[in-house]
């Protein structure tokens, strides 16, 4: 797939991207923040896109690995806070 495609393919997907985003973080800031995360690091990969799977499908993966990680830093983050407040 060339590039200018892909693009136009991720521009396709992101609303079905931002749905899923916000279903599971329930936050628009972060919803926005993996999406953007995941259609970067599409681009970036585009090489590694076999065509074995659909595009969405492949993207969606991708999404839910940015997903988790969110989820990651947000424990960290609840964690360190609750940490500096125990200690005052």
């Amino acid at each position: 797939m060339d590039p200018q495609e892909l693009e136009r393919s991720l521009a396709g997907l992101r609303p079905t991207l931002m749905g899923i985003a916000r279903l599971q973080l329930r936050n628009d800031a972060w919803a926005e923040d993996v999406v953007s995360e995941t259609i970067v690091a599409a681009l970036e990969a585009s090489r590694s896109f076999a065509g074995q799977s659909q595009l969405k499908t492949w993207v969606v993966g991708i999404l839910k690995h940015k997903i988790i990680d969110q989820f990651r830093k947000t424990k960290r983050e609840v964690s360190a806070d609750a940490q500096l407040e125990a200690a005052q």
